[in-house]
């Protein structure tokens, strides 16, 4: 049984992430709320390939009541740390997290992560074509525009998983990665991130684990 079965999650923004998201975790068994500032109008065709699923929404804001009860809070990529919700979620211990992290924790093959200011889509691509001509099923995604939770099921501990990680998702992750590779970085997203050591500090946490025996 999934560690989240049963548990109360709550999804801010229901993009191409927050979708995919959505449906893995009512797939496995947690309770489900999604919460977007766009209305239903607005949300209709994501709302609808969701249909059937026990999800439920809470639209046009992210009132802070919603974390009464809540075991774990997920940001898609675009939602900002400093808005009221994540910052009360913190304020009370609950735990954030993202598709990417869940995806990474529950991945049975060994997950090679790339990052950085400029490039990242181009060497995950280009990654993604050589691990491909190893004859290995290969799953590509992440940021570069796949979401790839919604494949765990179709992923075997043989194959080679390449993942494309924005700063964004990574600033507050802390998933291990077989494979980190930061290309480069240079100034960009300081108005997400305000100052050029915080900006440095997210991409460096893809890192994490990279000591010899750590994964």
């Amino acid at each position: 049984m999934d560690s989240l079965a049963g548990k109360s999650v709550v999804i801010v923004g229901l993009a191409r992430q927050g979708e995919a998201l959505a449906r893995y975790l009512a797939g496995v068994g947690a309770r489900v709320t999604v919460t977007d500032r766009r209305s239903e109008a607005e949300l209709h065709d994501r709302i609808g390939r969701l249909s059937g699923l026990p999800i439920r929404y809470v639209l046009g804001g992210h009132p802070v009541s919603l974390l009464d009860g809540t075991d774990l809070l997920c940001l898609s990529g675009g939602v900002p740390l400093d808005i009221p919700l994540v910052v009360e979620a913190r304020r009370r211990g609950i735990p954030l997290s993202n598709d990417a992290q869940i995806f990474i924790e529950r991945c049975p093959a060994p997950v090679v992560g790339i990052t950085g200011s400029a490039g990242k889509t181009t060497t995950t691509t280009l990654v993604g074509l050589m691990a491909e001509a190893t004859g290995r099923p290969t799953h590509v995604g992440g940021n570069i525009g796949h979401v790839l939770i919604g494949e765990l099921d179709r992923i075997g501990a043989g194959d080679h998983v390449i993942m494309e990680l924005s700063s964004f998702q990574l600033e507050i992750m802390d998933a291990r990665i077989a494979v980190a590779a930061v290309l480069n970085i240079t100034p960009n997203h300081l108005d997400r991130h305000g100052t050029m050591e915080a900006y440095t500090e997210a991409k460096a946490r893809l890192l994490i684990g990279q000591r010899h025996g750590d994964v």
